[in-house]
């Protein structure tokens, strides 16, 4: 099964690392930029030397050389955004900026449990989304390779908002599980996570092909207080004919859509587009990606050709893949506490 552990109590491999409580992580926070503009008004060191309150980096004026740049209270401002910790800034071979937020995990964590769930949700739905954001990004540090950052700071990994994004529950939630991780043989799992599953959660294996017993289906009573309970979008056959030739799929005259196959949670595998130039089948998840995640919230969903318009009608939001957050609140408001969540 899935174990709950400290990081400062392992041994073994693990026992390499720091423990979380001062180990560091970093985030890039700002990539293809013209120009950064950081700012402190208790001053600034840059490589090692005072700089004033204010400095300013342009990509047509820096070298290749990364700029580090550090507060002496340990808060930054970066083009309007807060954030703790240090910013490394280096011009990338495309000529442009990518500035990286380097900061202990636990800060890290504080400003991304209230930027993914509500602040005012259950304690211990809040404690869940703490160890689950700290596994997957201590996950996503241990595998990030030779890249200048560990994770981004956006719904590509998970959303990050800095000192902006902190709140006072979300921080207790933060403190009170300190250092906890999930593990499985030993080693850190990749703690996946969305908005909400539709009433079961997707097997890692039908999604992605990772084949672990810990990222399977399961039941989850999410859609009694889920707003993403049921959904229905409508497109029309030149909207979905100018989105998807975007990644290259050309339609004309666009006259059924249909579903081919689907998974044991009753997910969608391919939508099949019937149109006067012949016939398009695209994976689920490519053709949601294509309209747009928030405009097609998951790929649980029925499609049909009505009125001249394709309707999409379907529940829950996000990949499905391990802990559904509304099912997290639904359990937490049921009084079982963030192990019980978590397992």
């Amino acid at each position: 099964m899935v174990q709950k552990i400290i990081l400062t109590a392992v041994c073994g491999a693990l026992w390499l690392h720091p423990a979380a409580a001062s180990e560091k992580i970093r985030v890039a926070v700002a990539d293809e930029q013209q120009a950064v503009t950081i700012r402190s008004p208790a001053g600034l060191v840059v490589n090692g030397a005072g700089a004033g309150k204010k400095k300013t980096i342009t990509a047509s004026q820096a070298g290749f050389r990364p700029v580090r740049v550090v507060a002496t209270n340990n808060q930054l401002d970066m083009n309007g955004k807060r954030y703790r910790g240090l910013l490394d800034v280096r011009k990338k071979q495309d000529g442009l900026l990518l500035a990286v937020n380097e900061l202990d995990i636990e800060e890290y964590l504080r400003g991304v449990v209230a930027s993914e769930i509500p602040h005012d949700w259950e304690q211990e739905a809040l404690k869940a989304q703490a160890v689950a954001s700290r596994t997957y990004a201590l996950y996503q540090k241990r595998t990030a390779g030779s890249r200048p950052y560990h994770i981004v700071a956006t719904v590509g990994d998970q959303v990050y908002g800095g000192r902006n994004g902190e709140h006072r529950a979300a921080d207790r939630a933060v403190r009170e599980t300190a250092g906890e991780v999930l593990t499985y043989d030993g080693e850190i799992i990749p703690a996946f996570y969305h908005a909400s599953c539709g009433g079961h959660t997707e097997s890692a294996f039908e999604l992605w092909g990772l084949d672990v017993p810990y990222l399977g289906g399961v039941d989850c009573e999410c859609q009694r207080i889920s707003q993403y309970g049921v959904w229905e979008k409508r497109f029309s056959p030149a909207q979905i004919a100018q989105s998807l030739g975007k990644i290259g799929y050309r339609l004309d005259g666009l006259w059924e859509a249909s579903i081919d196959g689907i998974t044991p949670a009753g997910r969608v595998k391919q939508v099949v587009l019937r149109h006067a130039g012949g016939i398009v089948s695209i994976p689920a998840e490519k053709f949601r990606s294509a309209l747009g995640t928030t405009a097609v919230p998951s790929v649980f969903f029925e499609l049909e050709l009505s009125g001249g318009e394709i309707v999409i009608s379907g529940r829950g939001s996000g990949h499905g893949v391990g802990l559904c957050q509304w099912g997290a609140q639904e359990m937490a408001l049921r009084g079982y506490d963030y192990q019980s969540i978590m397992q």
